[in-house]
């Protein structure tokens, strides 16, 4: 494993390090959602969920798409099954 392994799994687990970002992950594997939905949801300032988003797609557990009228929709690039396992999509 080289260095810059190592430093993108330390990303992503550190993304992963935190309650409501797994939850916009888990949010997001239901339906697709934007970010004003998730922050009313999650109750979260908006910049905040912004940044956990952009944080999420850094390590491509999720993809934002940029919708004409400036919507940012999330789609989520793994799901979490019952049993907490990560599957990949």
């Amino acid at each position: 494993m080289t260095k810059l392994d190592i430093v993108k799994l330390k990303t992503m687990f550190s993304a992963l390090a935190n309650e409501k970002r797994i939850k916009i992950i888990e949010l997001c594997s239901q339906k697709e959602r934007n970010v004003t939905e998730i922050s009313k949801i999650l109750n979260l300032n908006y910049s905040i969920t912004v940044e956990y988003t952009s944080m999420l797609s850094k390590v491509n557990l999720i993809s934002k798409i940029r919708k004409n009228d400036r919507t940012v929709t999330i789609r989520p690039l793994i799901r979490l099954n019952n049993n907490g396992e990560v599957i990949k999509i």
